[in-house]
């Protein structure tokens, strides 16, 4: 939904504090202050003229120029208490050095920095600091006819108490959320400076939640850092400096960006210092919004994203790193790795960080060829925190190849943080995975999991350290990515919910509620036995039950029964979750095909087994050996604990392999029935639950193990009471599966709630 009737406003690059006055003390805001230089180099002729007219403009009227234009601050700043405004002198325009250097006055409002003030003066003038954005409009805000239309068409989302007045002015009440400095890291010599050069992203080990939330009043010259919500499609937001109550101003950091600013969950800060001399209560404050056109490319992303579908869903959540950079394009995710290497000794880059304007080159540190990885981990910390001079690009600087990438990502919406990249040939320790989220680094892309000694030996096998800290990383909202499979023409996987995913895989996951393991067998030949039958099972759980696009196969991702019930699966569009153990030494190739796979080390055979076991409501084993056996003990262990739902255990044998031609597990069964009987002679009671077993059915065809199922599914209390299953055991597994971020399918859910 374009606004072509209005222009977009006119909104500059930062300009940069190049002069510094003595501190001085306002009176009337009780606050020190001191007097700068805003300047913008290598401005245009079309900023230099506009500016030009809009000063003569003022000068004819007999106005303030400041009425034609106004001034945004930097987050970071206004988020610690600096505040910046323009004095009344008119801007000094240079046509000749192409410059404009504007006098502005910058506040400490908050009075945990009031003895840090003068310390800008010297850092200005080591290095000159960002400061603002020139905003200037060149139409009218949008009226409220117009906003009400954005919302109708889901390009602007507000929250459930809002208000539009008859100007199109949004105002929104502020979330129960306050935002504190710490006092004792603020005053720390280096931590002023950190957070005046690195804005937002340098706050995070200084600014956090209060826990006590919103305050009720916001005190006589106090500041106060809260939050509000809204999620912009084609627009730009100017916050009004003014908000409802007169007596309370919001500092300079007024300006929300088209697409960047989506997200309905995310609290997007809002920083206020009240100048009277009385409390006012915060639950009367609005803050006041104006919206305008935004720029034409951001128009152009809302086109491309915000489709009729999923335009409300994706303002919901904001727009994703994915959406915006196509990374899931494997000629795209490629080409981030240019120039990078997988050792030393070849030419080329340890990694790379990839921000708006900015490209890094990380260098290898190595002595004679060999890493020396605490110097690399180390290189790594001070190039995130932007210690570091070396490999630094911007501007010109930045090759070509990457100028598009990079300017998308300022684009990326929720919380902001996937804004920077960092790209290298393998993942680095967990310890500095950390390191780079705490420095807001939201994206990491590798094309191995583990070092490796030549260029197509990649590693995908995960240890089970590793991979419960990317799990946690995941699920903080950091993205890692993974390119592989090049030569088959390239796979990109995000690490969604514990699995690799493919992009289509990421939406299917969500629709997923009722997995079956299959166990069975890495012999090949039972692969061509066995394929039409588990082809026709599979076929028969996904149309002649209700499960239907809910459904999903989990397999060890290996050859034999695991790769015939792969290929069923693929063949029927039954969604494939692969879980594989590194036993390639024993020829067992992994298989890399299904929509989430990941892949263990040896060592984590039993985290591995625990995912298997989670993730399925039914287990069914197939024919197999000795790996197949331990799989089903532990399964039965799982059960008991209540790490799975009670639910059908599939013990199939159509060839008869067991003694005198009966069930292959029927032996093991028998065991777990005299486990859970009691001991008449010792009078120890039975060593298990009797339940456990009577969940397990051994069956000579995969049609008796399907009406077994079909039978659980339409009617699981009638199951659980037919076995014995304590219904407190039942709730116990579904309240573990629950905490762990499992699906509890719906007929469950509804079984429990009738109970």
């Amino acid at each position: 939904m374009k606004t072509s009737m209005k222009k977009a406003p006119f909104v500059t690059d930062d300009g940069r504090l190049v002069e510094v006055s003595d501190v001085h003390f306002n009176q009337d805001l009780g606050a020190p202050q001191v007097f700068g230089v805003m300047r913008f180099e290598h401005t245009s002729d079309a900023l230099r003229g506009l500016l030009r007219d809009l000063r003569d403009q003022a000068r004819d009227q007999g106005r303030s120029w400041t009425d034609f234009c106004d001034l945004s601050g930097r987050s970071g700043h206004s988020r610690i208490g600096i505040d910046v405004k323009f004095s009344e002198d008119e801007p000094e325009i240079s046509d000749a050095r192409k410059r404009i250097e504007m006098r502005v006055v910058v506040t400490a409002l908050n009075r945990l920095l009031a003895e840090s003030l003068s310390d800008l003066r010297l850092l200005a003038q080591n290095e000159p600091v960002d400061i603002g954005r020139l905003f200037i409009p060149l139409s009218p805000s949008l009226s409220r006819d117009e906003v009400l239309k954005a919302m109708d068409a889901n390009r602007l989302l507000l929250p459930e108490r809002h208000a539009i007045d008859e100007h199109g002015v949004i105002e929104l009440p502020l979330d129960d959320v306050r935002y504190v400095l710490s006092p004792r890291l603020t005053v720390i010599a280096h931590n002023f400076f950190e957070m005046l050069t690195r804005g937002k992203h340098g706050l995070s080990l200084f600014q956090n939640k209060s826990p006590a939330g919103l305050p009720a009043l916001i005190q006589p010259r106090e500041f106060l850092v809260s939050a509000v919500r809204i999620a912009l499609g084609p627009y730009t937001a100017f916050i009004e400096r003014k908000v409802r109550d007169s007596k309370v101003f919001h500092l300079a950091s007024r300006l929300l960006d088209g697409i960047r600013t989506t997200g309905i969950g995310t609290p997007r800060h809002v920083e206020l210092y009240n100048q009277g001399r009385d409390p006012v209560s915060t639950s009367d404050l609005r803050v006041r919004i104006r919206l305008y056109p935004a720029e034409d490319r951001v128009a152009d992303l809302a086109e491309r994203i915000l489709v009729r579908d999923t335009a409300r869903s994706i303002l919901e959540r904001g727009v994703d790193f994915a959406e915006l950079t196509e990374i899931f394009e494997p000629e795209v995710c490629a080409g981030l790795f240019d120039e990078i290497a997988h050792c030393p000794d070849q030419n080329g880059f340890y990694a790379r960080l990839l921000m708006p304007g900015r490209l890094v080159n990380i260098p290898w540190e190595h002595e004679d060829g060999r890493l020396i990885p605490e110097f690399q981990w180390r290189l790594v910390y001070e190039s995130v925190r932007g210690n570091t001079l070396e490999g630094v690009l911007t501007g010109e600087e930045i090759p070509r190849r990457f100028r598009s990438f990079l300017d998308e990502l300022k684009f990326v919406g929720g919380e902001q943080n996937l804004s920077k990249v960092f790209v290298a040939d393998c993942l680095p320790p967990v310890d500095t995975l950390r390191v780079l989220k705490r420095n807001g680094v939201g994206v990491v892309v590798v094309r191995s999991l583990n070092p490796r000694d030549s260029e197509d030996c990649a590693d995908y096998y995960l240890a089970q350290s590793t991979y419960e800290e990317l799990v946690n990383l995941a699920r903080e909202g950091v993205r890692l990515y993974l390119l592989f499979d090049r030569e088959n023409g390239g796979q990109v996987r995000e690490f969604h919910d514990g699995f690799w995913v493919a992009a289509q895989g990421k939406e299917r996951m969500r629709t997923v509620h009722t997995t079956v393991a299959m166990f069975g067998s890495a012999v090949q030949a039972l692969e061509r036995e066995l394929e039409a039958r588990i082809s026709d099972f599979l076929r028969a759980l996904k149309h002649d039950t209700p499960l239907g696009d809910g459904f999903a196969v989990a397999h060890g991702s290996g050859p034999g029964i695991m790769k015939a019930v792969d290929d069923a699966a693929a063949g029927l569009g039954v969604f494939r979750l692969g879980m594989g153990i590194d036993v390639e030494g024993m020829g067992q190739a992994p298989n890399m095909a299904p929509e989430a796979l990941v892949q263990f080390k040896a060592g984590a055979m039993n985290t591995r087994q625990d995912i298997l076991d989670r993730r399925s409501i039914f287990k069914v084993f197939n024919i197999g050996g000795f790996g197949t056996s331990y799989e089903l003990n532990m399964a039965l262990t799982f059960m008991k604990i209540g790490h799975c739902l009670p639910a059908p255990y599939i013990l199939v044998d159509p060839f008869g392999l067991g003694p005198e031609g009966g069930n292959l597990w029927e032996p093991a069964l028998s065991q777990m029935r005299i486990i859970a009987s009691p001991y008449k002679a010792s009078g120890a009671g039975p060593l298990g639950p009797a339940w456990v077993p009577k969940c397990c059915h051994a069956v000579g065809s995969y049609g008796d193990g399907l009406e077994i199922i079909k039978e659980f599914v339409s009617d699981p209390a009638g199951y659980w009471q037919k076995a014995g299953v304590p219904m407190e055991a039942v709730v116990a597994a579904r309240d573990n599966l629950i905490l762990a971020g499992v699906t509890i399918p719906p007929y469950i859910a509804a079984a429990l709630k009738a109970d």
